[in-house]
């Protein structure tokens, strides 16, 4: 993988500051709930971009109607992988409340029961956390394969990408995450200096979702470039 251009690729497009500004804005307006498909469809444009080793990654604000798409499959795509989980919870409480009505039971009993169900699922919930880390970036994966929200519920194929790269995917978890450490860190020391410091940190702070993500589906793009026999060179 090449993780230097993941990180770089941005400012050479040319209108990189208006796209980045305008995710910014969109972003700000994420409580909506709206424009969350948006910058969901903006990370697989990027990723579809990088797959298809176009000049100039970063899509143009134009075409909202895929963007709102694309994002909105990913979205549902991967609701329905944490079903379990909450079918998980749903029976955790179910127990709970069976353990809290039993007649006859001691409350020590009840209370070692009630612990017990939950140290289970919680066990249970961590293993599938772990597993959903690896199998969402496979979900967007395999929609970028396809550009088919029913191809993303072809169980095996998805966990298979997710199997054949784990080592692609911890990295560009590890470098999302280092990227995310400097950038905090570098809001941190700004936010000190007074008044000019505080403003250049608030400006750096609403953009730096938007070069996250953008960091984000440039990694996951050459991981989609790989599995699709693509990896030639990155755009």
């Amino acid at each position: 993988m090449d993780i230097a251009k993941a990180f770089t690729y941005i400012t050479e497009d040319e209108r990189w500051v208006g796209k980045i500004g305008i995710g910014a804005l969109i972003s700000l307006l994420s409580f909506l709930l709206v424009p969350i498909p948006l910058l969901v469809g903006y990370v697989v444009g990027i990723s579809r971009n990088v797959m298809e080793q176009a000049d100039r990654p970063l899509p143009e604000w134009d075409d909202f109607g895929r963007l709102f798409r694309d994002g909105l499959s990913i979205l549902v795509a991967q609701f329905v992988y944490t079903l379990p989980f909450w079918l998980l919870t749903c029976i955790a409480i179910i127990a709970t409340v069976g353990f809290s009505g039993l007649a006859g039971v001691s409350e020590d009993a009840a209370a070692l029961g009630i612990i017990s169900t939950f140290g289970l699922v919680s066990c249970l919930g961590l293993l599938f956390a772990l597993a959903l880390f690896f199998i969402s970036p496979a979900i967007v994966i395999q929609y970028l394969r396809t550009d088919n929200l029913g191809a993303c519920f072809r169980f095996g194929e998805v966990i298979g990408i997710a199997r054949d790269n784990v080592g692609d995917i911890l990295i560009a978890a590890l470098a999302s995450f280092v990227a995310s450490f400097i950038i905090g860190s570098v809001l941190g020391i700004l936010n000190i200096i007074p008044c000019l410091g505080q403003i250049l940190s608030l400006i750096l702070g609403v953009a730096a979702g938007p070069y996250l993500a953008a960091i984000t589906g440039h990694l996951y793009g050459q991981i989609a470039a790989k599995v699709s026999g693509k990896a030639a060179g990155f755009a």
